[in-house]
């Protein structure tokens, strides 16, 4: 009877546990847990629309880029530029393309939907062309400013003191320190024979003398197809048939090392001979070797002394070589052409 007692008074107890137990887990179902991080409600605002004011001082020869641009919102803040195609100089018609980076503020951020139509530009002219987000609380905005516009003060494209070298017809002149090339017209009795370009400031134009006339030549410095410097006109140049002949003769002749004048000395007991690479010998005329002048006579031998040639004193030294800019033995000057000044 005692143990039954004992036993029925262990299940009283267990039953007394359990309800507790269940007692305790109703009361904590009935209290509210607090909400999870990942849960919580985003109670930041999205930003409509972007304002951005663009100062750039950009100019055609800059080697430097300024740009600054701002913004007075208070949703977010401009935190940075760059200029995406910055070159060792602008030129005219370059486009700055900057790519400028904008940062949300805390109680902001940038939507999805975000589009280059949000975006309105002041200032400097230029064009929105892409939007990219990198999360949401930075935007990456793509602007490309108008075309630079060169003015006639940006380049020097003067050309000067345009004249020939009458020993061969060779066009020469100063020119222009911007010049990417030079376009040259050549004219005979006021009519135009022929147009050429180079990139050098002299240009051989004694391969069209193929009659008698008065030659005279206009050069302009041309920097792109925008923008040409002014014409240049030679003076005069009047030659007679056999004159051009002669000129011709010594402008296919003006290059050494190339064509014909690639050649050998050779020396008999006349005197010495210049032999080109085709195996033919120079005669009454000019040739330049190495950089030097000089003068062969009928027999293709090289002259030493004066010579008069076109109407004017030339003088050669013991070796053959044209003076220039320099007394000859005798006390006369010769000039940068080689001719007799006084």
């Amino acid at each position: 009877m005692k143990r039954e007692e004992r036993y029925a008074g262990r299940r009283a107890g267990r039953a007394v546990q359990a309800g507790a137990a269940a007692a305790l887990c109703l009361a904590l179902l009935g209290t509210p847990f607090p909400a999870l991080a990942d849960d919580e409600e985003d109670d930041r605002l999205p930003i409509e629309s972007i304002s951005l004011c663009i100062e750039s001082s950009i100019e055609v020869r800059d080697s430097s880029t300024d740009v600054e641009v701002t913004s007075d919102s208070s949703e977010y803040e401009v935190d940075g530029v760059e200029i995406k195609n910055e070159p060792d100089q602008w030129d005219d018609k370059d486009e700055p393309k900057l790519e400028i980076t904008l940062e949300a503020d805390s109680d902001y951020y940038f939507p999805s939907g975000i589009r280059k139509g949000d975006i309105s530009l002041s200032g400097s002219e230029g064009k929105v062309t892409s939007v990219r987000r990198r999360g949401d609380e930075e935007l990456r905005v793509t602007v490309r400013l108008e075309e630079l516009e060169a003015t006639d003060d940006d380049y020097d494209l003067e050309v000067s003191d345009a004249e020939w070298d009458q020993m061969n017809g060779m066009a020469e002149w100063n020119g222009g320190g911007d010049a990417h090339h030079y376009r040259v017209r050549l004219y005979r009795n006021d009519r135009l024979i022929e147009t050429v370009s180079t990139t050098g400031e002299s240009c051989n134009l004694g391969k069209y003398f193929t009659q008698g006339g008065t030659y005279t030549f206009l050069v302009r410095a041309v920097y792109n197809g925008d923008w040409e410097g002014g014409w240049e006109m030679s003076d005069d140049f009047d030659v007679t048939d056999e004159q051009a002949a002669q000129i011709r003769t010594a402008a296919n002749y003006v290059v050494t090392g190339v064509g014909p004048a690639s050649g050998n000395w050779e020396m008999d007991a006349l005197g010495f001979r210049y032999r080109n690479a085709d195996q033919t010998y120079t005669v009454n005329n000019w040739q330049q070797i190495g950089g030097l002048w000089y003068y062969f006579d009928e027999n293709g031998y090289r002259k030493t002394g004066w010579i008069l040639w076109q109407n004017r004193w030339y003088f050669l030294d013991v070796n053959g070589v044209m003076l220039a800019n320099a007394f000859t033995p005798d006390g006369k000057y010769v000039g940068a052409d080689g001719a007799m000044l006084y």
